[in-house]
């Protein structure tokens, strides 16, 4: 398996209290999820971020973390607002190159992967659609293709991904279904052409529902948060994902993928561990803990006499085998009912 990066995005839907040490405040939530789920480069929109509050983050994280952020032009810490987090413990920052696009719109980055390859990202936050009404949404998509036009010399995306407030297909990504206006959809399918990008999780769902969007007041929900990605990309991409973010207030899902590059070097399998679904099953548990009790029986009445066949090492490794055991055979008698639920 080579090595790859989780590429994320999420709509924050603000930047939460405005002090850093505030509970309210959303930033160590995004630390933690970093972290939890080791994403390497986060896409966020609806950011708030002014460029005080993005030198605020950069100082008062700079270990872990690099923040670049695109600020709506007339009401920075209001509304608007795309950002780009690169986690600096996962992904290198020498070589970064960041080109805005639209203000508060568009935001692209470029960074060196391995031996060279890079990889550009444009993160984008499309104005909403309105009934019948996808002037301003197609307006991005035009301005992003016009200013790539007119710098033939500035990289090429090869994903673009972020809140795109509308879908291409209104009959598999809304609930209830209903199509988007053509403008919009029309303007996003002639800038995908023109970069010669897909849909990574349709394409290989392409008959899945998923959802990233939900809509409190009306429970509809729509897949508006994707990653568009170039074909040799989406050859090696694997694990894309909708998942919630453990943000508070965050209406929208996270969505990521792993992404590799062609001179990306393979690694292991790694250290097998047990599955966290196994290590709170009822019936795992109490198995290790029968096992603990004999376990420390035996060692209690080995006293001083040891032999090559009985001696604390023989009966700790006998009883990790049976714990190792345990929890495969659990294993597979629980996928399987996962797969059903889901």
């Amino acid at each position: 398996m080579k090595a790859h990066i989780n590429v994320a995005a999420l709509n924050m839907r603000g930047f939460g209290n405005p002090s850093l040490f505030h509970r309210d405040n959303k930033w160590k939530y995004i630390l933690a999820m970093l972290r939890d789920k080791r994403i390497g480069i986060l896409i966020l929109e609806e950011t708030h971020l002014n460029p005080e509050r993005i030198e605020e983050i950069n100082k008062h994280y700079e270990r872990v973390m690099k923040v670049f952020g695109s600020s709506d032009p007339t009401n920075p810490t209001g509304r608007g607002g795309v950002a780009v987090v690169v986690n600096k413990q996962l992904v290198a920052l020498e070589g970064v190159k960041t080109f805005e696009i639209v203000q508060g719109r568009a935001l692209m980055v470029q960074l060196v992967m391995h031996k060279g390859d890079k990889i550009n990202i444009l993160a984008v936050y499309a104005p909403n659609v309105s009934g019948n009404d996808g002037s301003a949404n197609a307006q991005l998509w035009r301005d992003i293709q016009h200013w790539l036009e007119s710098k033939p010399h500035a990289p090429r995306p090869n994903v673009l991904m972020g809140d795109f407030n509308m879908v291409e297909s209104g009959a598999v990504d809304r609930l209830p279904a209903h199509d988007d206006p053509e403008e919009a959809v029309d303007a996003l399918d002639d800038l995908k052409m023109y970069l010669q990008l897909k849909d990574g999780w349709r394409t290989t769902f392409p008959d899945k529902k998923g959802f990233t969007f939900l809509q409190d007041a009306t429970g509809s929900q729509s897949r508006i948060d994707r990653i568009y990605v170039t074909d040799g990309i989406l050859e090696t991409a694997r694990e894309w994902n909708i998942r919630t973010s453990g943000v508070p207030n965050a209406d929208h899902d996270l969505i990521s993928v792993q992404i590799t590059s062609e001179n990306a070097p393979f690694t292991a399998k790694g250290r097998w561990r047990i599955p966290e679904y196994v290590v709170k099953d009822r019936g795992f548990l109490d198995h290790a803990r029968e096992q603990g009790i004999i376990a420390k029986k035996e060692l209690e009445e080995l006293n001083m006499e040891r032999s090559p066949g009985k001696n604390p090492q023989q009966i700790w490794n006998t009883y990790k085998q049976k714990i190792i055991q345990k929890a495969r055979d659990r294993a597979r008698e629980i996928v399987p009912g996962l797969v059903r639920k889901i």
